[in-house]
This record gives structure tokens, sequence and C-alpha cells, in this order.
């Protein structure tokens, strides 16, 4: 409820069907944005749902239907650029991208970010697993322990 959208890309909308909502919180629900470009998600998915306004980033039409937009990339053009002139356009100022790691990487890559939170739980082991993006020119502003999670916060360098 703190940002105006929330980001997924597609790896992540198939894995972990999430809703993007804040039906555990009080406040403003967050615009959906998710990542697909070649339109290959299935319906059945939470994302889907037209309980809220959904952005479908995608490189094959540009439309409405319900709550759901269905909004053209171009391939020629670099992807972030036009997901974030398209949030200009839709009067969204803030995004959680919530990943998965090639999404957040393109955002790093790209310095197209005012904010990172890296949360480290310090007491999980688990074998295997995705890498994380790698945060470059990057100052950590501050840190904090939530019971066994590490959050570290920081902001770009030539912020």
């Amino acid at each position: 409820s703190e940002e105006a959208g929330i980001m997924v890309g597609t790896n992540t909308a198939l894995n972990d069907n999430p809703q993007l909502d804040n039906r555990l919180w009080t406040g403003n629900i967050p615009v959906r944005f998710v990542l697909d470009v070649n339109l290959r998600l299935p319906r059945k998915l939470k994302i889907f749902n037209q309980n809220q306004q959904t952005v479908i980033f995608n490189k094959h039409k540009h439309e409405e239907a319900g709550k759901i937009i269905y909004y053209k990339i171009e391939e020629a053009h670099p992807l972030i650029p036009q997901v974030l002139n398209a949030c200009y356009h839709l009067k969204i100022q803030s995004i959680l991208v919530e990943g998965g790691a090639r999404l957040l990487q393109s955002f790093i890559d790209g310095s197209f970010w005012d904010e990172a939170m890296v949360i480290q739980n310090e007491a999980l082991v688990i074998d295997g697993g995705i890498d994380a993006p790698v945060l470059t020119n990057a100052t950590v502003t501050h840190s904090e322990q939530n019971f066994t999670d590490r959050i570290t916060h920081y902001t770009p360098n030539n912020f």
C-alpha cells in the first residue's frame, strides 16, 4: 500500500502465482504490472482476477479487458524505459519491483532505481536456488534486524 504499483516478470507470475495486492494491510491497492512479452501466462493466474487494475506489458496487443490493460511494447526499443513511460502516462509514480532476478537486474543495470531493500534470512539454509541480482554502484543507508532477517537499505551512488 506504500507504492502505487507492484511489478513481476513472467517467471515469477508462473512459478509463484502471486496476488500482488495488500489483502493483509490497509491502504491503497497497488496497480499490478506484469512483464509477459509473449503473452504466455495462463488466464487462471490470480493476476487476472479483475480485483484491481493490472497492466500486462507485451509485444502483441494494446487493449483493455475490464481491469486488465494490455500495453504493447516495441521489441526494437529498450524495455525498462518503455515500462517507465507507460507508468508516467498512467500517473504511477512509484513501483515496487518484486522480481525475479532478471527483471530486478534490468532495473539495476539501467540505473532505474532509487532505493533497494535486500532481505537476508540469517537462519535459513537452502541448497541451490536462484542467484540474486548484483547490486552495483550502491551505498548502504541503514540496516536493521527483524527476527532472523537482516534488512539492508541501499541508494544508488549517483542519487
